[in-house]
């Protein structure tokens, strides 16, 4: 099932360009390079010029999709909710009936998500701050919605008897989070694992969390089981 439209909520940043899907590609590629460049340089010190430089666009090409210096960064935050929507939609995560399986594609494709935009989840967690209040309030709304995801996710795999988890709410905030957690510690876990045993690991342990004692059976091992793991 398909949500419906949400409705604008914060800071509504305008573009003149018709072509939806020239839109959301200008726009990721300006979110992922202005993260890079925040990231290394800080926010309130990077220049339009140097937002121009880091993401390929010519200053008058980069004004076809954002206005101000603040609307980069709102953007950042955006296009990661945005992207994670469409992804979900476009993935039919919802219509798949085993909630196992289902829980397993939701955790693989917001991992991919998150190795694709790690800048972007690292800004996200340092700079929310310098949002204005608006904006700040629509953005943890989506994020509350993206947490939403996996609650209904959980509350299906607990009427079908495949998870025994007490509190799907808390256990949705605590998954959201862990699938955030290779951009924020990565420094020291890829001190011992690559990305993909990362990857494995956290979906095996996100798996094992929910599912009831009778089908530990169904969790899959990754392939870091074999003994690729750095340590």
């Amino acid at each position: 099932m398909r949500r419906s439209p949400a409705k604008p909520e914060g800071k509504e940043i305008g573009t003149q360009i018709k072509d939806l899907d020239l839109v959301r590609k200008k726009r990721l590629q300006i979110a992922l390079g202005a993260s890079k460049l925040f990231i290394k340089k800080g926010y309130p010190r990077s220049t339009m010029r140097e937002i121009s430089r880091a993401t390929g666009l010519t200053i008058g090409n980069l004004y076809d999709y954002i206005k101000t210096k603040e609307d980069v960064l709102c953007l950042v935050f955006d296009v990661f909710h945005s992207t994670w929507s469409h992804q979900f939609e476009e993935e039919g995560i919802f219509a798949i009936e085993d909630p196992l399986e289902q829980l397993r594609m939701a955790v693989r494709k917001k991992l991919e998500l998150a190795n694709r935009v790690r800048d972007m989840i690292l800004l996200m967690y340092t700079e929310s701050k310098l949002l204005p209040r608006d904006t700040l309030r629509s953005i943890l709304e989506k994020e509350s919605r993206l947490i939403g995801d996996f609650e209904r996710i959980l509350k299906n795999g607990i009427e079908k008897k495949v998870f025994k988890i007490k509190d799907p709410f808390f256990a949705a905030n605590v998954i959201t989070y862990l699938l955030s957690i290779e951009p924020l510690r990565g420094w020291n876990l890829r001190r011992k694992y690559s990305i993909p045993e990362i990857d494995g690991r956290l979906e095996e342990f996100i798996l094992k969390m929910v599912l009831a004692p009778e089908q530990p059976e169904r969790v899959k091992q990754g392939p870091y089981e074999k003994g690729c793991s750095r340590g």
